[in-house]
């Protein structure tokens, strides 16, 4: 029975998780594996046809149907394959760790600016009240609108890749930091002080560590995020990266190629999302054993 709130034990958490995803890959199978009764459809090209326009029409042949089309949804299979030929002949895994160093370069330049700044403003509030109307509405900003503006700056380079990393992941980390610094719990600044704690005792020996885990958990989100803009970001004058063999696969219609590559970048989010919860718990085991 579900009750609320109530977590699973883990053996039984990875088994629906396991049952999850058996699930979805087989309804993957079955819609593309043809099933349906077979349809009529020519085999002759069209100059065939018009070359033996006088002898009839061209011959047909019975071919069964998967439910959905593969110019909409390739079957695993295909997929897959698509996945060997990209490895084999376009350097997939050399795409995805250029795509991963990018990420990783901005995410860390962001957060280079972002805790800092955050630390500070979630310290002292009216710090705060002077940079949050200018920092605060960027996080509305979409981040492609402003897309042509860094072409403009940065050129076509990586750097121009980079920088529009750093700005989609330090807008949203940057009021993140600041919330985790100021949900820190007064009483621990309260006690701090009775100890006759001093100002730069209280930032780097409460404040800061208490807000640790929900700063590496913004991160860890905020990471993620930076999968969704990488592929925007590769689109112009990428040598390597998965934007750009996304932009190739969609130029030759490749739309088996399309499923692989999105079934490479979910696969690296995950990855990178489960190293990073797995690095959380061992930084933070005060957290995880808190009643």
């Amino acid at each position: 029975m579900l009750k609320i709130r109530v977590e699973l034990a883990p053996t039984r958490r990875q088994l629906l998780s396991a049952v999850s995803v058996f699930a979805f890959l087989l309804l993957w199978w079955l819609l593309t594996w043809p099933l349906l009764p077979p349809l009529e459809v020519p085999t002759a090209t069209v100059a065939d046809a018009l070359a033996e326009d006088s002898e009839g029409a061209a011959g047909m042949e019975a071919l069964p149907r998967p439910i959905i089309p593969a110019y909409i949804l390739p079957s695993p299979q295909a997929v897959l394959m698509s996945v060997v030929v990209l490895h084999r002949e376009h350097a997939l895994v050399r795409s995805a760790a250029r795509s991963l160093y990018r990420i990783t370069l901005a995410f860390l330049l962001a957060a280079l600016v972002a805790i800092p700044i955050g630390l500070v403003m979630g310290t002292w509030p009216p710090i705060r009240n002077v940079i949050e109307p200018l920092s605060g509405p960027l996080r509305y900003l979409p981040i492609s609108a402003v897309y042509p503006l860094f072409i403009l700056w940065f050129g076509i380079g990586d750097t121009m890749k980079v920088a529009f990393l750093f700005v989609g992941i330090v807008v949203y980390l940057l009021p993140l930091v600041i919330e985790s610094v100021m949900n820190v719990d007064q009483v621990y600044l309260d006690t701090a002080y009775t100890l006759g704690a001093k100002p730069r005792h209280i930032i780097f020996r409460v404040l800061l560590p208490a807000a640790w885990p929900g700063i590496f958990e913004a991160g860890r989100v905020l990471y993620g995020v930076g999968w969704t803009y990488v592929i925007l970001a590769e689109l112009i004058n990428a040598e390597y990266g998965l934007g750009y063999l996304l932009t190739q696969a969609q130029r030759r219609q490749h739309i088996d190629w399309i499923y692989a590559l999105i079934l490479v970048v979910l696969l690296l989010g995950v990855s990178t999302n489960y190293i990073f919860v797995f690095a959380g718990k061992r930084l933070f085991a005060w957290k995880e054993a808190k009643p």
